[in-house]
């Protein structure tokens, strides 16, 4: 989907064209919502709500990925619904995040749009930086103990190359029109 084209639809008056590329999407939210406790009228009335969302977002702020806030919107709006129903969501998307007002489904969304985009970077890096990140950020190694698990000669050998892997990753951060301003204002760990 071409969030550039749709995003300025939305904000020239162009919404119905907008809304009816967007309709598409649509199959995926009612599939989730079905699968969880609900009926074809709520999807449609979830997904609604999604687009406003969307709509609101897309005027305040041009970075958003489209599919992936609307499909996400949904998604966080629906467990909403169902816990003020107090019924149970499919174990595979379990959530213990109560999301009050739609500033907060906002921050929540954005929040795990920075998370897949971090992981889509992790993906990329080499899997000697893959293993580092993980015994050190994951299972919270010393750098002693990941020197001498991935058999460095010394400490500081490992530290240089975990700092070459965070240079790696934010590389790729940088190369990423997405997540430049993620990356870039995170202190190097």
């Amino acid at each position: 989907m071409d969030n550039t084209k749709i995003t300025n639809w939305l904000r020239n008056g162009k919404q119905e064209k907008a809304f009816t590329k967007l309709y598409k999407l649509f199959p995926k939210v009612e599939k989730y919502i079905l699968q969880n406790s609900g009926s074809k009228e709520e999807a449609l009335d979830i997904f609604q709500e999604g687009l406003i969302l969307l709509y609101q977002k897309s005027i305040a702020d041009s970075e958003v990925s489209i599919d992936g806030f609307l499909i996400k919107s949904c998604k966080y709006l629906w467990q909403n619904e169902l816990r003020k129903k107090k019924v149970r969501i499919g174990d595979s998307e379990k959530s213990e995040t109560i999301v009050q007002d739609d500033s907060e489904l906002e921050l929540l969304i954005e929040k795990e749009n920075k998370l897949n985009q971090i992981e889509e970077i992790v993906k990329q890096i080499s899997k000697k930086c893959q293993q580092i990140f993980e015994l050190f950020y994951f299972k919270s190694m010393s750098m002693t103990q990941i020197a001498k698990r991935i058999g460095y000669k010394s400490v500081q050998s490992a530290k240089v190359q975990k700092y070459k892997c965070m240079e790696q990753a934010r590389n790729l951060a940088l190369k990423s029109d997405n997540i430049k301003t993620t990356v870039s204002s995170q202190p190097v760990v």
